[in-house]
This record gives structure tokens, C-alpha cells and sequence, in this order.
């Protein structure tokens, strides 16, 4: 082989691997009339919205909100679920930062990665049974279209006043841990209580379980990496080198108990974790996957804001630190052309 032709092969293939996350474009976005902000019925300054995809795939959206408050600027990042060709996806986050009652909500970022598969097969009944009720909430049915049982179903709403102002974002109250094909499920929706008289109706949305997320934090000078599932939001993660534990904020802003569970590369086989939320430690479920992850699980109360540690880790881990896709993107490229290299010596000898 001609060794020329294989340097922009070379070229090509890593450039195709590292650049798998897309900014968003004019096919996934915010728009303008469906993002907004107000304090909710606790005093808590919360950001409603919806992304919008009107890719030919799906995806995994991820969005920056930034907000001035005062002298400062805080943003914050969340990954949401996976959102199906021409659908949307409401969120609803709860910033208990800010305090500022003129602060400013910033035009969001959206950016995003394809999806591997679909999201699930569930679909809100419109009929007569999607009711909404005089206090302003709503009551409705769902229903599974697919061929395999779903899990953990919520049913979000886009919820509008008159003249379709964009007011809120629900999400039902009901606990749905599985939904076999052919299943036919009630949920409901209430909005904040300071909007509840303003309510006109509901777009709602079914999602199942959101997709395990990956985290990379600086750990010792390396890239750590682990993954969470969450009905909530998990944010600002750091590792402390000094105590040897994860510190980071979850965040729950609807009124029903939510989770969170994290999976840890296994360090070794009697790692003990501990758990702590707002400096008091917590109960929690410690358990391994057939990968030999290990789980890290608990609640997340209504309508809350948890500043987490978990602790645990040893200082000097028995496995490498790090996404081993990272190692791959650099070992590949090089081994390829080293293989080159000797071939074309081997045709020229």
C-alpha cells in the first residue's frame, strides 16, 4: 500500500470519531415562545421550556441555561431524554441560586448527540378522557403501542393559558415502574399553584426511563468517567483528590419522589460507598451489575435541591482512570500506522 494514501485515511477516520457531538442547528432548538422563567409557589426561580427536534433521527439533546443574576452570570447544564424524530421534549429546572427578582434568562444552548435507538412506543390518548379540571390540573390515559414492556413512564405536559401563552411544564405524579404492550394507564398532571387558575390546557408527552448519562471529572490529573440514571437532574460534579469522594448537586423540581443512580467503575471488590446530602449522611443502595459497575442508589425528595457527597473511592485504584473510548480513539490511529509504515517498508525493501 502506497503509504501517502493511508496519512488522510488516517486523517479521516479520527476526525469522523471525534467529532460524534453536534451544536445544534435550526433543526433542534428552543423557540423563543415556549421558554420562559418565574418564581414558583415556594419562592424557587424555575426555567420552563421545550426542545424541539425536527431531525429525521432521534437524539439526546443537551442545553445550557444561563441566567444574570445581579452582578453574575449562572449557567447550568442539562441532558435530557431521548427525543423521537418530530417530537418535543418539555423540561422544567429549578434554580435555587438565584435570588435576584429582576434577574435576566439568557437565549439558551442546545446541542446534541443521535440517538442509538428510538424512544418508546407510548402514546397519550387524546380523547374524551384527557380531561382538565377545574382546579387546573389534568387527568388522561396512556397507552403502550409497542411490543416490549416500558419502564419507568412519566407523561410530561407543555401547559398553556388563553391566547396558547406558554405558562408551565408538568409531569405526572404516578408511579409507572412497567408498562406491558397493549397496556392502557391513567395518569395526572398538576401545574404550580400560582398558575393553576390560569390554565387553559395541556400538550402532553410520555417518555420512559431517561438513558444513563456520562460524567468525566478531573481525578487526579486524569479524566474519570461514570454514568447516573435519573428521573431528576445531577449537576456541578467534582472529584476531591483530598478526601477522595464525589461532590455534586441533584436536583429534584417536581412534587413526587424521584432517584438517582449512579454506576462507579469497580476499584475493587469490597468497596463500602457512603452517602451524604446537605452534610447529613443518607440511606442508599449499594449494589453490582453483571459488568461489575458498581450502584449507588437513593431518593431525591419532592420539589428539592440535595448538595451530595459520595465517598468511597481509594486513592490508588486497581483499574485505569478514564473512558477507554478516549484510549481507543489514540491507539487505533497509531497502530494503523505503524502497520502501514511496515508494509510499505516490506514493498520497498
Amino acid at each position: 500500500m502506497d503509504f501517502l494514501r493511508v496519512i488522510p485515511i488516517l486523517i479521516i477516520l479520527c476526525a469522523l470519531a471525534l467529532f460524534s457531538f453536534h451544536p445544534a442547528n435550526a433543526d433542534v432548538w428552543i423557540p423563543n415562545n415556549e421558554f420562559d422563567a418565574y418564581y414558583d409557589s415556594n419562592g424557587v426561580y424555575t426555567v420552563i421550556g421545550a426542545v424541539k427536534n425536527t431531525e429525521d433521527k432521534a437524539i439526546v439533546p443537551t442545553i445550557v441555561i444561563n441566567v444574570k443574576d445581579d452582578n453574575r452570570t449562572v449557567s447550568e447544564s442539562y441532558t435530557l431524554s431521548i427525543v423521537n424524530p418530530s417530537k418535543d421534549i418539555p423540561f422544567k429546572i429549578e434554580l435555587a441560586a438565584i435570588q435576584d427578582k429582576s434577574a435576566i434568562l439568557e437565549k439558551p444552548e442546545v446541542a446534541f448527540v443521535p440517538a442509538d435507538h428510538d424512544a418508546m412506543n407510548v402514546d397519550v390518548i387524546y380523547d374524551r378522557a384527557l380531561v382538565k379540571h377545574t382546579d387546573g390540573h389534568t387527568t388522561g390515559f396512556i397507552f403502550n403501542n409497542g411490543t416490549v414492556p416500558v419502564f419507568g413512564v412519566k407523561v410530561y405536559a407543555v401547559i398553556y393559558g388563553k391566547d396558547a401563552k406558554f405558562l408551565d411544564v408538568g409531569k405526572s405524579v404516578e408511579t409507572i415502574e412497567k408498562m406491558e404492550p397493549g397496556k392502557k394507564l391513567a395518569f395526572s398532571i398538576y401545574p404550580d399553584a400560582t398558575l393553576a387558575s390560569k390554565v387553559s390546557y395541556y400538550s402532553c408527552f410520555a417518555l420512559g426511563e431517561d438513558p444513563t448519562q456520562t460524567v468525566a471529572i478531573e481525578r487526579d490529573g486524569n479524566k474519570y468517567h461514570f454514568t447516573y440514571l435519573s428521573s431528576g437532574y445531577v449537576t456541578d460534579a467534582k472529584f476531591d483528590n483530598l478526601q477522595e469522594t464525589i461532590t455534586l448537586t441533584a436536583r429534584n423540581p417536581f412534587p413526587d419522589t424521584e432517584f438517582v443512580n449512579f454506576m462507579f467503575p469497580q476499584e475493587s471488590q469490597d468497596q463500602k460507598f457512603s452517602v451524604a446530602s446537605n452534610g447529613a449522611p443518607i440511606d442508599f443502595l449499594q449494589s453490582k451489575d453483571p459488568d461489575g459497575n458498581w450502584h449507588v442508589a437513593f431518593n431525591l425528595a419532592p420539589k428539592s435541591t440535595s448538595y451530595v457527597s459520595i465517598g468511597g473511592f481509594e486513592q490508588y485504584p486497581l483499574l485505569p482512570v478514564g473512558n477507554y473510548r478516549n484510549y481507543f480513539l489514540i491507539i487505533i490511529p497509531v497502530a494503523a500506522a505503524v502497520i502501514s509504515i511496515v508494509i510499505w517498508k516490506r514493498k520497498t525493501d
